[in-house]
């Protein structure tokens, strides 16, 4: 009985830890993802930005109904790059799924483009899954801030 309750707490403790060292991996994944979300919003590139969603893709977008697909993205982000926007994401939360196989990112925004007047921050949210090739957006919902 002591070998079977032994052998019980040595499997715990080894399933404990590959699910926190597969959390951790996940996390740097995923911050590495807005890293070059970061990157491409900078380089004005809008295919480097699509390359991080998923081709179906949910876009929420305060106002609009939702959307399922690439379309609502590549709009705003050719908008946005086509104006030489600044958009910058900070990552405020991070949740990540025991066994990391679905993550939630939640954070702020900042977009200005002055050729359009626009100076805004927001939130966004992200629902995230990994793919053989790394993490991919399959949800975004964000909302902009009224500007007082």
């Amino acid at each position: 009985m002591r070998v079977i309750a032994l052998l019980s707490a040595v499997a715990l403790s080894t399933g404990i830890a590959i699910a926190e060292e597969t959390t951790q991996t996940a996390i740097e994944a995923l911050t590495a993802l807005n890293d070059r979300f970061n990157a491409a919003a900078a380089a004005h590139d809008a295919d480097g930005l699509l390359d991080l969603y998923a081709d179906d893709t949910l876009w929420i977008a305060q106002g609009t109904p939702v959307t399922q697909g690439l379309q609502g993205p590549r709009d705003l982000f050719e908008f946005v790059t086509s104006n030489q926007g600044e958009v910058t994401h900070t990552i405020d939360h991070l949740f990540v799924s025991e066994d990391a196989p679905l993550a939630v990112m939640i954070g702020s925004v900042d977009a200005r483009i002055e050729t359009a007047g626009l100076d805004a921050t927001g939130t966004y949210l992200f629902v995230l899954e990994p793919t053989e090739t790394g993490w991919e957006v399959v949800t975004d919902m964000w909302h902009q801030h009224d500007q007082n």
